[in-house]
């Protein structure tokens, strides 16, 4: 599957190593032909785990300031003559100084979209965490708490006294927007000087983690002309993968880099890696419309997507008829061709359970040994 010929391109994720996104990216740079390497943090990942990877370089984690991670990263870009480079999160593109910040940080993104005729939530913004919690007695619960620059995860808050152990530190503005009770849906593509070379269109199924978090099963939804066209305005002067998220008709956010529903695209003809390759050596691509009708699923979080909502009285048959395997449905990144990543996964939750237990073995020895000593001392 590893081209030994073609040119270098860098996928880089720079957290804990299981972006399912540099998964499908290095696979799909291989199989056009490109040879992709894989930053690691901790010398593993689960794209370095691919037969698709060329090469492996293990660079600090993003934590802090990202600049370890930073200049390991240009150390690396300077060995070889990188076509360029898929970054998978969001601090990895910060770290980097990528030109997108406007697009990363969500209340700057809300302007921006009212200018492309795209909706946003009813938004608060608070200039830290500490702001915040002055204000809650003020707010009407529930609300989404997220960090305006999504360094950690948004937060559904029932009430002042949980506001505390939502507010992120460290991170600056805070956004509070009220619970959407509306159909999640996705737009992804590639955009490419001023236009969308490839678009597909989502409609989420489930999520996972609940009741904020990324799409675990999806199907595709027919094109939609006027969406394309606002969404080209919004990602003016950007060039690149994308994905944006919708509540309803508001727009929650904007990912200006590969995301983790690749595969769909992917499926229906857009190699979006490979594209924006062919596109920086002055290559022609199609433009690619992905059609409606293909199914997307994460069997590990749509799971434990199921079983979140069943415990919450969702009909054992609505379950059930869930759980059903659909026939053509692509998976995240679990594949027989290409075990490798599906393998390194099972190994971090098995280190994950194990330390827990461990941790948990800890505390019960712990608090055994002082019940011991208080026993003793009556």
């Amino acid at each position: 599957m590893v081209s030994r010929d073609g040119p270098w391109v860098l996928v880089s994720e720079g957290a804990d190593g299981e972006s399912r996104a540099a998964v499908v990216a290095v696979r799909a740079l291989a199989r056009a032909g490109y040879r992709p390497t894989v930053t690691e943090t901790a010398g593993r990942s689960l794209a370095g785990a691919s037969n698709a990877c060329a090469r492996r370089v293990t660079v600090p984690p993003v934590a802090g300031d990202g600049a370890g991670y930073a200049e390991a990263v240009r150390a690396e870009l300077a060995t070889r003559p990188y076509l360029t480079t898929f970054y998978a999160t969001d601090a990895a593109l910060l770290a980097m100084d990528a030109p997108v910040r406007h697009l990363l940080d969500k209340a700057a993104v809300a302007e921006l979209a009212r200018a492309a005729g795209l909706e946003s939530p009813p938004t608060q913004v608070y200039e830290s965490g500490a702001a915040l919690l002055n204000a809650s007695r003020q707010l009407t619960y529930p609300v989404v708490v997220k960090p305006a620059l999504k360094l950690s995860a948004a937060r559904v808050v029932d009430g002042p006294a949980a506001l505390s152990a939502a507010v992120p530190e460290h991170e600056g503005r805070v956004l509070v927007q009220p619970v959407i009770d509306g159909p999640f849906h996705g737009f992804g593509g590639l955009a490419y000087q001023g236009r969308l070379v490839a678009t597909v269109r989502t409609r989420y199924e489930r999520l996972w983690p609940q009741p904020c978090g990324t799409v675990a099963a999806a199907v595709t939804l027919p094109p939609d002309d006027e969406l394309e066209a606002r969404v080209a305005g919004l990602l003016a002067g950007y060039d690149g993968p994308f994905h944006l998220d919708f509540a309803g008709p508001y727009l929650l956010d904007v990912n200006p880099r590969i995301h983790a529903t690749l595969p769909l695209a992917i499926r229906g003809g857009a190699n979006l890696p490979a594209m924006f390759c062919d596109l920086l050596q002055g290559r022609s691509v199609p433009t690619v419309r992905v059609a409606a009708g293909l199914r997307f699923r994460w069997v590990e979080g749509d799971l434990r997507s199921l079983w979140w909502n069943l415990r919450r009285g969702n009909a054992p048959s609505a379950t059930l008829a869930a759980l059903m395997p659909r026939r053509g449905t692509v998976h995240s990144f679990a594949t027989i061709s290409d075990p490798g990543p599906a393998l390194a996964r099972v190994r971090y939750l098995w280190e994950r359970v194990s330390h827990g237990a461990s941790r948990v073995s800890s505390t019960v020895a712990r608090d055994t040994t002082s019940s011991s000593g208080s026993d003793t001392s009556r």
